[in-house]
């Protein structure tokens, strides 16, 4: 296959993953997309950690903390991979909860989210979900939440704009819709 470029993948990543898989031509189902996910989260997990934060994560992780409001980290990645993520980044006082799935096939995080809010001491907060994605708009639907979305992750912002939700260039722009 050919090289995929950063720039194709921000315009065709999306969730499921096993769809994402199938555009590219890549197997989607069965052994081979088991074995096609095993060897990716291998290799991930070999060069994670060379992967540093985005720029003002941290500062605006630790701004919301300030602030005195709650955070959770939902993702569509392994819980307990998440975690590790959080551990080695040093972030995991910041968090009331983080939230992943039970598998590694990224299938998305509706069904995760849903029950975080059901069963959450917080349901009866006001909530934004930040993320990269359209799945990420599309949790905040399923939730009736608000959304803002990042133009630096795995969406582009033309890619994001479809949503409808904010889009912000730089995470410290989040401050401004949390205070």
């Amino acid at each position: 296959m050919p090289e995929l470029l950063i720039e194709d993948y921000r315009e065709q990543f999306d969730f499921p993953v096993r769809e994402y898989y199938k555009r590219l031509g890549l197997p989607y189902k069965g052994t081979e997309f088991s074995e096609i996910s095993s060897h990716f989260i291998q290799k991930y997990h070999h060069h994670w950690k060379e992967c540093p934060l985005q720029k003002y994560a941290r500062e605006v992780i630790s701004a919301i903390a300030s602030l005195g409001l709650y955070q959770s980290l939902l993702s569509a990645g392994k819980e307990d991979h998440v975690k590790s993520f959080v551990r080695h980044h040093n972030l995991q006082g910041y968090f009331f909860s983080v939230v992943g799935t039970t598998n590694i096939y990224a299938e998305g995080k509706i069904d995760r989210a849903t029950s975080f809010m059901q069963t959450s001491a917080l349901k009866d907060q006001r909530y934004l979900l930040v993320g990269d994605t359209l799945h990420d708009h599309e949790v905040a639907q399923a939730l009736g939440i608000n959304c803002l979305l990042y133009s630096k992750g795995h969406h582009s912002e033309q890619k994001l704009a479809q949503a409808g939700s904010p889009i912000i260039d730089e995470l410290d722009q989040v401050l401004k819709w949390v205070s």
